[in-house]
């Protein structure tokens, strides 16, 4: 009998922390959200800086399909914001997936939706971006990205 209400509290905690957690990965969807939302309204006025501070760390990497060298620089971060800024009007990002790997990191894949400023058809960009907490709150620490949607 005792061994019987062992299992029980075990698979009852087991239980909780399960609940715990799918609380704090809802948690997570939404403070990701808040900062692709951010990532979005800027890029609506141009505005490279509060994107590549509020969105990127200063720490990132970006590199993808197409790029000849990866951007590791808070310089080269806001530089590569400020060139896509110049040949988009709009773009709307679609979160596929996002994942815990940790209490304070998690990726995530999005599908940018973009609408160029030239009279080029719109296009799709995936993005895996590697996120992390730190004392500027979460932010995006590699982003790696090809052409087309998940």
């Amino acid at each position: 009998m005792v061994a019987f209400l062992q299992k029980m509290v075990v698979a009852v905690l087991l239980g909780l922390a399960a609940v715990a957690a799918q609380a704090g990965d809802a948690g997570l969807d939404k403070v990701i959200g808040e900062r692709l939302a951010v990532l979005e309204k800027a890029w609506e006025k141009g505005d490279a800086k509060t994107i590549a501070t509020q969105v990127w760390g200063s720490d990132a990497v970006i590199h993808g399909e197409g790029q000849k060298a990866v951007v590791n620089t808070p310089e080269g971060i806001h530089g590569t914001i400020e060139h896509l800024l110049a040949d988009t009007r709009k773009v709307k990002l679609g979160v596929h997936t996002i994942r815990r790997l940790g209490p304070d990191a998690a990726l995530s894949w999005v599908t940018w939706h973009v609408t160029p400023k030239a009279e080029d058809k719109p296009f799709e960009v995936r993005s895996l971006f590697v996120w992390s907490k730190g004392k500027e709150g979460w932010r995006i620490r590699a982003d790696m990205y090809s052409m087309g949607a998940m």
